[in-house]
């Protein structure tokens, strides 16, 4: 897979969102499989949960990488383990240090936000047949909008004068990487990796603060959190993270 991704790399100074974009050119068969979009400036980003993503113009990674794929759904997890991984690994490549994922797939630097990821499949019977990963990467930015966590970019870590289009290669050079990868490797970093795994911390559970710890992320993609009685699968709507 070396190389791939970067063949076909096509710009947008401006788009409503480039998830969006790599969409609707998947759906109207614009441009074979693989390719990447990546823009200056979204109008209208977007995070998990429809959450708003904050980027100045020009300043940030903002992009969406567009594969074929043949992942059972059940299976489907993995896009999010291997995205997130990538940005890690450029990350530890230009020495940030306290690096860890929250699940399911934002990138944090101690307790605040580098990176988020947003993947959208295409499915046909139980088969993903097409993804869209979309990345968004604080680089040159150094002020955000707070939203339900602080945000921080590679800037804020005294790393300055980055190239954005460089650091989009470096990106998908380290996706390509994490797409050779075997999916127990993957997994056995992603564990490793994982905010708030086995300590104790408060959680939004059905409206109510409770203390628990997170176990695992089993294959689903679904939390395994152990509480005071019992243990538990919560799905991304279905718990929120107090710290």
């Amino acid at each position: 897979m070396k190389g791939v991704f970067r063949n076909n790399i096509i710009h947008f100074k401006e788009v409503v969102s480039t998830n969006l974009l790599a969409l609707s050119m998947i759906k109207e068969n614009r441009t074979p499989l693989p390719f990447v979009i990546t823009t200056d400036f979204q109008t209208s980003g977007k995070g998990q949960l429809s959450n708003k993503w904050d980027s100045e113009n020009g300043k940030n990674v903002l992009m969406s990488v567009a594969i074929n794929t043949d992942i059972k759904i059940e299976n489907q997890f993995i896009l999010n383990v291997i995205s997130s991984l990538s940005v890690l690994d450029l990350l530890e490549d230009l020495n940030l240090e306290k690096l860890s994922v929250k699940w399911p797939n934002d990138i944090l630097v101690g307790k605040r936000k580098i990176s988020g990821v947003l993947i959208q499949n295409k499915l046909l019977s139980d088969t993903i047949k097409s993804t869209v990963i979309g990345i968004g990467l604080n680089i040159n930015q150094s002020k955000f909008t707070t939203f339900n966590r602080e945000a921080i970019s590679v800037k804020n870590e005294n790393i300055t004068n980055l190239s954005i289009s460089e650091i989009i290669d470096r990106l998908l050079e380290f996706l390509e990487f994490r797409f050779t990868k075997s999916d127990n490797d993957n997994w056995k970093d992603y564990f490793e990796k994982l905010y708030l795994k086995d300590k104790v911390a408060p959680f939004q559970i059905e409206g109510k603060k409770q203390m628990g710890i997170i176990r695992k992320v089993d294959k689903t993609g679904e939390l395994v959190l152990e509480t005071e009685d019992s243990i538990r699968n919560f799905q991304m709507k279905e718990i929120e993270f107090l710290i």
